[in-house]
């Protein structure tokens, strides 16, 4: 950290720049900055960003795995493109390709025989909320599994806890490339994108255990509803949330791994134990920051 006087000229207050700073940015004696004042009291000045165009992307490929077909799709669609068309030469049966997990929600996406294509895709500018509505989510569906296994409406949860992980990807990597559509730091942004990997992880097998696991799914219950708690104050984010959210993922016990029920109830564990890691881990940044 800088020190710097603060200078005076009449009724105004002003500092110097530092040159590096300005070398850095390009900035020059016609340049503009922005201002931002924030609630703790602190002021950020930054560089007046270069608009830059959104790119179109256009692929031609000879491939008909359905797979690796969509995995081009979403990341091209998670990446700040203006549009991507993606052709193939030969036809293809598009219905395989529908039944990919999460590519048939993906707005703007028109999938044809010989041609995949989007135009206007979608900008988040808010990942922390997006990952909210995550963790709300999955506490939902958790409650659907408890009460009625609605097989239906838990798919439906599942999806929708997918496309809310697509689309922190797609908002965190298009605030750390030419745009910066968020007021987040890349430290938040980073923890963020680490801590709704692992959700999404949680729900792929979450979904495979049984309504009859009522305590665990309890615990699992708690443990999210924990992490939203968190998620919705981590401005008061302190090593002693840390410790506490700990001890609420600790109650899960290891599961000796004997078939599939106990893998999952395993997998599970182990998700949530990473995400006490990356919220401790968060948690720490925050002390360094005050």
């Amino acid at each position: 950290m800088e020190i710097r006087n603060i200078q005076k000229t009449g009724d105004m207050h002003y500092l110097y720049l530092p040159t590096s700073w300005c070398r850095e940015h390009k900035i020059g004696p016609k340049s503009k900055v922005s201002i931002e004042q924030d609630s703790d009291g602190s002021m950020t000045i930054s560089p007046q960003l270069t608009e830059k165009k959104p790119k179109h992307l256009k692929f031609s490929i000879a491939e008909d795995d359905e797979e690796v077909i969509h995995k081009l799709v979403v990341a091209c669609y998670i990446n700040p493109a203006s549009s991507f068309e993606i052709n193939f030469e030969k036809e293809m049966d598009f219905t395989k390709l529908l039944n990919q997990k999460r590519l048939i929600s993906l707005e703007s996406v028109e999938i044809d025989k010989k041609q995949i294509t989007c135009s206007g895709a979608i900008s988040i500018a808010d990942p922390e909320s997006l990952l909210k509505t995550m963790a709300k989510k999955i506490k939902n569906m958790i409650v659907v599994m408890q009460k009625n296994y609605d097989k239906e409406l838990i798919e439906r949860y599942e999806d929708e806890i997918d496309r809310s992980k697509m689309l922190i990807d797609k908002s965190i990597i298009s605030s750390l490339t030419f745009e910066r559509i968020t007021k987040l730091k890349t430290i938040d942004l980073y923890y963020i994108s680490l801590i709704s990997k692992d959700l999404e992880r949680t729900v792929d097998h979450l979904i495979c255990v049984s309504n009859k696991e009522t305590e665990f799914l309890g615990m699992v219950y708690d443990v999210i509803e924990s992490l939203q708690l968190i998620i919705e104050n981590t401005n008061s984010l302190n090593h002693k949330t840390a410790l506490q959210f700990i001890k609420k993922t600790a109650k899960i016990k290891n599961f000796e791994v004997k078939d599939i029920k106990s893998y999952d109830k395993e997998r599970i564990r182990l998700s949530l134990t990473t995400i006490a890691e990356v919220i401790t881990d968060w948690a720490i940044t925050r002390e360094i920051e005050k």
